[in-house]
């Protein structure tokens, strides 16, 4: 657990590292705020459709699997018999 809170703290201090300096007035930094929220919704609705991709191929490759295996155990029952 404390391995993780230190991981956790290490990327906190990377992003807070990356972030610009901020030296503008309340207007331009509430206007960079809109950007930065709407850059993140556009980037989490990628996001989205990236894992239900993901999603509906690890659907695909698990139902393949399972015919993959129940033809396997039936070849394996066929030759105890």
């Amino acid at each position: 657990m404390a391995a993780t809170i230190a991981e956790a703290n290490r990327v906190i201090v990377e992003i807070a590292r990356a972030l610009p300096e901020i030296d503008t007035d309340e207007k331009a930094a509430r206007k960079r705020i809109a950007a930065l929220h709407a850059e993140h919704d556009k980037v989490s609705k990628e996001l989205e459709t990236v894992i239900a991709q993901a999603k509906a191929e690890l659907d695909v490759i698990n139902a393949a699997f399972k015919a993959a295996a129940s033809g396997v155990l039936a070849l394996d029952e066929d030759a105890t018999d």
